[in-house]
């Protein structure tokens, strides 16, 4: 057998899968086997395994095949394994250039806000990994940065899930100020904060890390002592955003052309 040869059932597999994608009912065997030119007997048990691997699922009454879970499930996978792998490089490279600042990466997953790597001054040259640290959404940048850019119904979620009136409202007086807050940080293009901070006194601040539809994936958060002088805070900005912008350039994503940052300011 040829080195070059193309093993067959896996090319039948794919037929398949593109015989079915992007149609809203499903395809019946008949179906698929009119598009592939596949006997029927034979798409059927291609069926069969593609469902057990969870790349197609059915539909009965009337029996349609649609893409299963695992096909957007690996497109995932790819991103994030994509995202935390840049995002290590860019880090350190950023760290390198402000050794006492902290900086991370953080991720919204559904209504909670976690870190996902981080590198400070107290083990320079160290990436920890973490996904169990999770943050508060009304006092962190990071957190306040998702909300900022989040569409109506992302929004409503997160506010149903962590009530203004009782843990937004003892920071932020009214929801008409959070909201004067949140415009604010979609005009700088970045999040800075001024609550007081639950894990002391910090200057923190979070940029955004955009998809090529112009959606938060992910943020690049920066912190150091409100003690450290004015052009700290200014260099902390800088880095942040470059940070992000940096990783969505990588990634092949696109900052929105209509979104320009505004000059940093302390």
């Amino acid at each position: 057998m040829p080195s070059d040869s193309s093993i067959q059932s896996i090319q039948r597999a794919i037929k398949i899968l593109y015989a079915v994608a992007g149609v809203e009912d499903g395809c019946s065997v008949a179906q698929i086997a009119n598009k592939t030119g596949m006997k029927p007997n034979t798409v059927y048990k291609f069926t069969r395994t593609l469902e057990r691997e969870h790349l197609l699922s059915r539909k009965t009454s009337p029996l349609r095949f649609v893409l299963g879970p695992t096909v957007p499930e690996l497109k995932l996978l790819d991103d994030e394994r994509k995202l935390l792998s840049v995002s290590s490089k860019v880090l350190m490279r950023t760290h390198a250039q402000f050794l006492e600042a902290g900086f991370m990466l953080l991720e919204l997953n559904d209504t909670t806000t976690y870190q996902r790597l981080y590198v400070d001054g107290n083990r320079p040259g160290v990436l920890i990994q973490r996904r169990e640290y999770i943050v508060p959404l009304y006092e962190k940048a990071s957190s306040l940065l998702f909300l900022a850019y989040s569409n109506p119904e992302q929004a409503h979620k997160l506010y149903t899930a962590h009530p203004f009136d009782l843990k937004g409202k003892p920071l932020w007086g009214t929801q008409d100020c959070l909201e004067a807050f949140l415009k604010k940080t979609r005009e700088l293009g970045y999040c800075q904060p001024d609550v007081p901070d639950c894990d002391g006194p910090h200057f923190r601040v979070a940029a955004p890390v955009f998809s090529q539809g112009n959606e938060v994936v992910a943020a690049i958060g920066g912190c150091i002592l409100t003690s450290c002088p004015p052009e700290d805070r200014t260099l902390l900005i800088r880095l942040c955003v470059e940070a992000a912008k940096e990783i969505s350039d990588q990634l092949r994503l696109v900052l929105p052309q209509t979104k320009k940052l505004k000059p940093l300011t302390a």
